[in-house]
């Protein structure tokens, strides 16, 4: 008779050899920067990955012993790491599992605990498929426990940070713009790849390990997606830009109007960087004047 255990190993193996073969279709090794995977490792780590899940979802079919357990340290990399992730205020995320689309990080995360909890009824349960005994019974709910608890482990971590970006929003509203910092107010944008000169943009300047970039990305490519020209600096790969425009930390944004600065400053959340551009419209609106 066919055993649950058995139905489970199945079910895992099938994600992840169409995890292991969407990472070889897509070969996008981006999708680990979230993670703090140096940029000279990624092609190896994703390369690496994406061999791990298709050996071990062969092995799961094959019935290779340890595979089960393979299969469930998996599963505990992939909750850990996307947790790490959450922690750091990443709200979506391109996991490169079964596709490159974007996703809310919470759901990810969720997701990835079922998988665990799959992988782990596979490895350790034991029960026959139509059977009526009590330890059927006893097995059926502790896994549906184990999961309800891995389940209720990721809300409480997405509530945690949904609590620090409401304390974010309810912080000041006015972004700090200091004279000596940034390119000087009213004079010409210093060059820069990609800048058009004409209408208003947003130069927005991140650095990777930098949590409040990472939790105003979303918000300002949100802005890009209304129509509003955005070019994002990072400072591990021009350096020089960050010295050119005088850039004293991350994150820090000017707003650019017909290639002139009209405002410039360091935003820590939507609101002050909704108020940096209000500020350089109206700048530019009086000066038009």
């Amino acid at each position: 008779m066919l055993s649950v255990d058995l139905i489970a190993r199945f079910v895992v193996a099938a994600v992840l050899l169409w995890a292991g073969l969407s990472k070889l279709g897509a070969r996008d090794a981006s999708v680990l920067a979230p993670y703090g995977v140096p940029a000279r490792l990624r092609g190896v780590a994703y390369a690496a990955l994406a061999a791990a899940e298709l050996a071990v979802g062969i092995l799961l079919l094959t019935g290779a012993p340890g595979a089960p357990l393979a299969a469930l340290g998996l599963g505990v990399v992939f909750v850990a790491a996307l947790a790490f992730v959450r922690s750091q205020g990443v709200r979506t995320l391109a996991c490169g599992c079964f596709g490159a689309r974007e996703r809310n990080t919470d759901f990810l995360l969720v997701r990835a605990a079922l998988f665990a909890g799959l992988a782990a009824f596979g490895a350790f349960g034991d029960v026959e498929v139509g059977s009526s005994s009590r330890e059927a019974l006893v097995a059926a709910a502790l896994a549906v426990l184990g999961l309800a608890v891995l389940a209720l482990g990721a809300l409480v971590l997405a509530l945690y940070r949904q609590v620090g970006v409401l304390a974010m929003r309810l912080g000041p509203g006015v972004a700090l713009e200091l004279a000596e910092e940034g390119p000087a107010v009213g004079e010409p944008a210093p060059a820069l790849d990609g800048l058009r000169g004409v209408g208003p943009e947003l130069v927005a300047f991140f650095s990777a390990n930098c949590r409040l970039c990472r939790e105003l990305a979303p918000g300002v490519r949100a802005l890009e997606r209304e129509g509003l020209t955005v070019s994002t600096v990072y400072e591990a790969d021009e350096p020089g830009t960050f010295e050119r425009w005088a850039v004293p930390g991350t994150p820090f944004f000017v707003h650019v109007v017909d290639g002139f600065v009209a405002a410039k400053g360091t935003a820590n959340s939507l609101e002050q960087l909704d108020g940096l551009l209000a500020v350089g419209a109206a700048r530019m609106d009086h000066a038009a004047a």
